[in-house]
């Protein structure tokens, strides 16, 4: 899954979510329950439980996409 579908599924949005180093919180519609639904949707994905430092380490929609191919 790529990082901008993901978002677009957490913010319930039909809107394209312009890839790269965008902030999240420059996106129409988050907040920190959108945050949090990230989180958890990322740890779904991924397999694993994300570490403090993953989760601070998310910024913008290129970091989403590098923890995505991380996994």
């Amino acid at each position: 899954m790529l990082a901008t579908e993901l978002i677009a599924e957490v913010l319930r949005s039909s809107v394209p979510i312009p890839a790269g180093d965008t902030p999240l919180a420059e996106l129409e519609g988050w907040d920190s329950l959108k945050g949090v639904r990230l989180v958890l949707r990322l740890e779904e994905i991924v397999g694993r439980e994300l570490s403090e430092d993953d989760i601070e380490r998310l910024q913008s929609v290129g970091d989403v996409e590098r923890l995505l191919k991380a996994g």
